[in-house]
């Protein structure tokens, strides 16, 4: 059984994704990592280009951001480029733990089905911080990325899930084997709220006039923003690799946010303990 992994970035460097860490780790994962890289203009074709033999990066003119339609164009391109047995659809902020692997290819190779599905992990900030509810902020807990090498699969969607053209889209009926660990929300707060407020606007219709960059850089995200704050919960671990080998290439909050939610947790062990203490 041969395994494809596909990704697509473009300005990986300037939008503070892990994509160099991201292509490294997964090699003993993959057969071969197809990636459809954007013609980038902040470095980044340069940093992947030659990495390891087993990266095989193509480059390609990407449409501006227009409907979710956007999204699937150019993750379907990186497929039709994949000639493994099966196909592993990952953007550049994901990974796989490495205690996986070997568990995950021997899953594949006894498959009876088509598509298979992965849980999700969603870090903040840190790798310290997770989202313990992550479908309240509309944020993937769950991803259809696994499929074999057909013809009629399709991303789906807003490029989150594959699907069979033709099909109705339904998760498996059997439970999700796998966790995926999120970094998309572990980034320069400036340009998080950057990706949020431009590049979705523009993928969901939403965004009319575009603010300067430099804007962001005055009105950064706030991690302790409370539309996010309450459902965040520390991580005990394990670690993957990646974070362990280099692990402040996952760490932009400077660690607030991690401690922000000990003390929030503090303070309600010790209300849960002396009721009579608090005020009001």
């Amino acid at each position: 059984m041969k395994l494809s992994i596909y990704t697509c970035m473009k300005d990986a460097i300037y939008w503070d994704l892990h994509a160099v860490a991201m292509l490294k780790h997964h090699l003993p994962l993959a057969d071969e990592i197809v990636v459809n890289e954007g013609y980038s203009t902040d470095g980044t074709f340069e940093a992947i280009k030659d990495l390891d033999p087993k990266i095989k990066v193509f480059r390609s003119h990407w449409a501006k951001p227009d409907g979710l339609g956007w999204y699937n164009s150019f993750k379907d391109d990186a497929r039709r480029h994949c000639t493994g047995d099966w196909c592993m659809l990952l953007d550049c902020d994901e990974f796989v733990p490495e205690w996986d692997f070997e568990r995950l290819r021997s899953r594949l190779e006894t498959a009876k089905e088509d598509l298979l599905a992965v849980d999700v992990l969603n870090f903040y900030g840190n790798y310290r911080v997770f989202h313990s509810r992550p479908a309240i902020s509309h944020w993937p807990d769950r991803k259809m990325i696994l499929s074999r090498n057909r013809p009629d699969v399709e991303a789906w969607g807003d490029g989150t899930n594959v699907r069979l053209v033709g099909q109705p889209f339904a998760w498996p009926t059997i439970e999700h084997e796998f966790v995926l660990h999120h970094f998309g929300t572990v980034r320069h707060p400036a340009i998080l709220r950057e990706k949020w407020r431009n590049q979705q606007g523009r993928v969901y219709g939403t965004m009319r006039i575009p603010i300067p960059t430099f804007l962001f850089r005055w009105l950064p995200h706030r991690w302790e923003d409370p539309d996010f704050f309450e459902h965040m919960e520390v991580y005990e671990g394990p670690y993957i690799r990646a974070v362990i080998e280099d692990p402040q290439e996952f760490v932009r909050d400077r660690f607030k946010t991690y401690e922000a939610v000990l003390k929030r947790d503090t303070e309600a062990r010790r209300l849960k303990a002396n009721p009579s203490s608090f005020t009001g």
